[in-house]
């Protein structure tokens, strides 16, 4: 096989060959070091995938590869001479290295005074090597663009020429040193352009973005498309409460809301995403002016998640939010959304455990019954080795460590419970009240309510 390009030192560095190449044969010649690159997440991979297929504005920088022209730690007087005559501009007929590397070159000079060319001369290099058998070691290793080769073999791809950069090493130390130290400086010393910034550039600019552009370019897509719709909307003077969370990067904050509660299936492709995030906007709003604490988050992960609930389960919100406030996870200055959910999702699921009792108080017979429902649901948790076990609960036993109001504790107990038993043997007013506020709840929540005929007269009875 043979990869043609310039051969020249590199700012008077690393001698480099430079050039174009199938993306398909880049793939097939190298692979990634194990040692130093990440492993391409699935989602990624799709997204640059999808990217080399069908992108209008298709660009990447160069595929960097390197290869050592020399397998022991020493240097060798072949390639010392070899670089030299490179670095002097002197031709070179075919010189073979380790793994059966072969480069050749042909130098041109610059004759005329007003060239722009930093040297007098430039040379074409010819590197040639024999193809890899499938699971045969790669001689090239990647050591940027692993991504951009590992995310598509479709043929469409494979055939699109890319710009390659192969590093020759002189030596296997300086091959292992330098792919580490350049990983490390194109990976963490470059200061990358701010997302707000870049996405100025596309939002705000219908006329070089249309909407139709941002809606159908996989570059971009729906989310950049909802995002430009509802910052056009946005008022933060409405939501005073948000303001100080999203204010300094508003279009990286819808963009990522829209982008995650797509690939959640919460928000579709439609107009009426945006009207329904807006409202969620809102609600949230207001929850921070119910519960204070919440303004002194500047945690926008907790505000994602918070949005989640809004949009997806309403119900759970007033659960979220008390279960924030009393692990004190507003104070937390940067969290992950999926993070919050998946762990209040485990939260509420064994919360669904959860048997309340409500019953009158200070009643032996209640009592009794009390434990035996205890019993019960301990027999019950044993015989189906349930993990959490079913746990009873009734409010005069709770003791959290706080203060609270009777009738707020009842209240959260009741819509966090996954089954409320009511004890009517006495009448007693308040369990009547309890069990329609739950039966209430559900039905406002659109799930299915028992037919209960209860007996509502009433009616003094002896204790």
């Amino acid at each position: 096989m043979k990869l043609k390009g310039i051969l020249d030192f590199s700012l008077g560095n690393f001698p480099c060959l430079r050039g174009f190449a199938p993306m398909g044969v880049l793939q097939d010649i190298s692979e990634p070091d194990k040692n130093i690159q990440r492993i391409p997440r699935d989602e990624r991979l799709k997204e640059i995938g999808d990217y080399l297929k069908k992108g209008e504005f298709l660009f990447f920088p160069e595929v960097i590869l390197c290869v050592t022209l020399n397998d022991t730690d020493l240097d060798t007087q072949d390639v010392a001479l070899f670089l030299e005559d490179v670095k002097q501009g002197k031709a070179r007929p075919v010189t073979r290295f380790a793994n059966g590397v072969r480069i050749s070159s042909v130098v041109s000079k610059s004759r005329k005074k007003d060239d722009i060319r930093a040297v007098s001369f430039f040379q074409t290099g010819t590197l040639q090597f024999d193809e890899p058998k499938e699971k045969e070691k790669k001689i090239f290793s990647r050591i940027d663009g692993n991504h951009r080769l590992a995310a598509s073999r479709e043929a469409v791809v494979r055939e699109r020429a890319t710009p390659f950069c192969i590093v020759l090493c002189r030596n296997a130390t300086e091959f292992r040193r330098f792919s580490s130290a350049l990983f490390h400086n194109i990976n963490y010393k470059q200061v990358p352009l701010p997302k707000e910034h870049n996405l100025r550039l596309i939002l705000d600019d219908p006329d070089l973005f249309p909407d139709d552009k941002l809606r159908e370019d996989p570059s971009f897509g729906w989310s950049y498309y909802q995002a430009r719709k509802l910052h056009n909307l946005l008022d933060l003077e409405l939501l005073p409460n948000l303001s100080p969370l999203i204010e300094a990067e508003p279009r990286s904050f819808l963009v990522d809301q829209f982008s995650y509660l797509r690939a959640e299936g919460i928000l579709n492709d439609n107009e009426n995403a945006v009207k329904r995030f807006k409202e969620a906007l809102a609600k949230a709003n207001a929850l921070f002016d119910e519960r204070p604490e919440l303004k002194d988050t500047r945690n926008l992960g907790l505000l994602a998640a918070l949005l989640r609930y809004l949009l997806k389960s309403p119900p759970a919100v007033a659960s979220f939010v008390r279960w924030i406030l009393e692990n004190h996870l507003h104070y937390i200055s940067n969290s992950s959304a999926r993070d919050l959910i998946q762990i209040f999702d485990q939260v509420l699921e064994s919360r669904k455990r959860t048997v309340f009792v409500s019953m009158p108080l200070g009643k032996p017979k209640a009592d009794d019954h009390y434990a035996i429902i205890q019993r019960v649901c301990k027999e019950v948790s044993d015989a189906h080795n349930l993990k959490p076990a079913l746990k009873v609960e009734r409010v005069d036993w709770f003791h959290d460590g706080t203060s609270y109001e009777i009738n707020d504790k009842i209240i959260e107990m009741m819509s966090d419970c996954g089954l409320l038993i009511g004890n009517l043997t006495y009448c007693n007013p308040n369990v009547y009240n309890e069990i329609g506020f739950v039966m209430g709840k559900a039905r406002a929540e659109g799930k299915e309510v028992a037919n209960i005929h209860c007996r509502f007269d009433l009616l003094p009875t002896a204790s």
